[in-house]
């Protein structure tokens, strides 16, 4: 296994420890919000706020890991495992996913000076998860042209 390989295995652990840290946290402030607001009759403001970050966070981190593991939709008219296929997906991929990071990065920087209302985050903090996602994925399908480039077998999706 290259060293590639092995710090794209860490970055995919990281992604996945961070996702299921977000959907604690976002079930534990659904529930919190429920409660607020039909039992104590609270409002509570940031609660919608945090939910929705964390909610957004873990689909974009959802979708690189998603990207590693090859298991976004596709469409099979033709044979996938044909090389010119391959490529052309691959292509499509790294292109799409270098969009999203570079725009993604441009947005984020742009949203530095603005701040979300209730709880004056800054709105950056919301909006970085696209690049990230853009970053990720552009390094998980660069792995996947290198092994096969090299003759590597690809790696198996985890259950």
């Amino acid at each position: 296994m290259s060293r590639f390989t092995k710090a794209m295995n860490g970055v995919e652990r990281l992604e996945v420890w961070l996702s299921q840290i977000l959907v604690i946290v976002l079930i534990g402030v659904v529930f919190l919000q429920v409660l607020a607001r039909f039992i104590f009759h609270w409002e509570v403001l940031w609660t919608l706020e945090a939910a929705i970050f964390c909610f957004v966070w873990t689909i974009m981190l959802g979708s690189s890991i998603a990207v590693r593991r090859g298991l976004h939709y596709t469409i099979d008219v033709l044979p996938r495992s044909h090389p010119f296929i391959k490529t052309m997906g691959y292509a499509g991929i790294l292109t799409l996913a270098l969009v999203f990071a570079w725009y993604g990065t441009i947005f984020s920087v742009s949203e530095w000076k603005r701040f979300s209302q209730p709880s004056m985050i800054r709105i950056t903090f919301f909006v970085s998860c696209i690049p990230f996602m853009g970053i990720t994925s552009a390094l998980f399908i660069l792995e996947k042209i290198l092994q096969d480039f090299r003759g590597t077998p690809q790696r198996e999706v985890k259950d």
